[in-house]
């Protein structure tokens, strides 16, 4: 790799969890992506809008995807100045006392609580789909 201004490019250990898969990346801090390894994994979709993944999967997919970007030697390991991960959000992980998870998550996408929706945010007048009574509860809890 060229060096910049008589440089090495210092760079990023990027994660990405998405709904699909784990992506790691080396990034340069000037925002040059030198590899991108990609590492899927399934997403159970069940009835009456259900969608669930196994946590164990995505850890193993981050593992996977991560020793795959960093055996390629892109750059010395002494170069890799910080890591950054993202994640899906609004997922839920129900965790044991042993810090084990104990069922699959309910992700994101998962619809089996949409007939609460509006008992809990529906009101006579509204802002943004929000009944107004029940903005300030709404509000102090999140």
């Amino acid at each position: 790799m060229p060096a910049v201004s008589g440089k090495k490019p210092r760079c990023i250990r990027a994660i990405d969890l998405g709904t699909s898969g784990a992506k790691s990346a080396l990034v340069t801090t000037s925002g040059r992506v030198l590899g991108c390894e990609i590492e899927k994994f399934p997403l159970r979709l069940l009835p009456e809008g259900g969608a669930e993944q196994d946590p164990e999967d995505w850890w193993k997919a981050v593992v996977t995807s991560s020793r795959k970007i960093l055996n390629r030697r892109l750059v010395p390991a002494e170069d890799i100045v910080a890591v950054s991960c993202t994640a899906q959000w609004s997922d839920t992980v129900p965790v044991g006392t042993k810090g084990k998870h104990l069922r699959n998550a309910i992700i994101w996408m998962d619809s089996r609580g949409s007939g609460y929706i509006e008992d809990i945010t529906g009101g006579f007048l509204r802002i943004a789909g929000h009944g107004i009574g029940k903005l300030p509860k709404f509000i102090r809890l999140t």
